[in-house]
């Protein structure tokens, strides 16, 4: 008899209190809020004004991350972990109010902070 968790890469499923890395968590100056599910990550930059794409610069590097809004850097330095540098990407949401910017692990796991 095969025991332990069921096997194969499941889709969405009852993850039975998996969800505690979903919490959504803020910077420690409020710059921003990030969460993470699987091997997503999620970050998410506030804006008082509508941001246009031109308002934005976002770089993705396998260990690093760097985001400029306005010409005002938000985020710059080594991630906690490492990511797949062609799913990352970005996008503003309905109105231009808020940056959001998605990250996708080079491998599953809880990373305790998003940078270093």
């Amino acid at each position: 008899m095969m025991g332990g968790k069921g096997g194969g890469m499941g889709g969405k499923g009852g993850g039975g209190g998996e969800d505690k890395d979903e919490v959504e968590k803020a910077a420690a100056d409020g710059k921003y809020h990030w969460q993470q599910k699987g091997e997503e990550i999620q970050v998410r930059f506030p804006s008082e004004t509508a941001l246009t794409k031109k308002d934005v610069s976002v770089k993705f590097k396998r260990a690093s991350l760097q985001v400029t809004v306005q010409g005002v850097i938000m985020l710059d330095g080594a991630l906690k972990g490492t990511v797949e540098v062609d799913e990352c990407t970005w996008c503003l949401a309905p109105g231009g109010t808020e940056l959001q910017v998605m990250l996708t692990k080079q491998s599953e796991g809880d990373w305790a902070s998003l940078m270093q």
